[in-house]
């Protein structure tokens, strides 16, 4: 993502970037999968070093697409919050050195 170097810019785009990661619902992380010769999906995330498996129903199989969705939209977002405030810091540090 290509930064402008205006600190007044930045922290517009940081704040616009905090509110939409504050709207955003339930988030749920993980991949989901689908076994052979099994026609339901599965929910796969690490915990400690381990893979752990959770069965997703039929029915709650669009509610939990949707949570693993908005989770990759937070994750999204932070990775570019922490790109914008790594660069307003670096502006601010060198605004100070003039």
């Amino acid at each position: 993502m290509r930064l402008p170097r205006s600190c007044s810019l930045l922290r517009r785009m940081r704040d616009a970037r905090l509110r939409r990661l504050g709207r955003l619902g339930p988030m749920l992380g993980g991949s989901l999968v689908k076994m052979p010769r099994h026609s339901s999906l599965y929910l796969t995330d690490t915990h400690r070093g381990k893979t752990r498996t959770m069965y997703i129903p039929l029915a709650r199989l669009e509610e939990v697409k949707q949570w693993n969705a908005t989770f990759k939209e937070a994750k999204t977002l932070l990775r570019e919050l922490s790109q914008i405030q790594r660069t307003l810091l670096r502006e601010e540090i060198a605004a100070g050195r003039r």
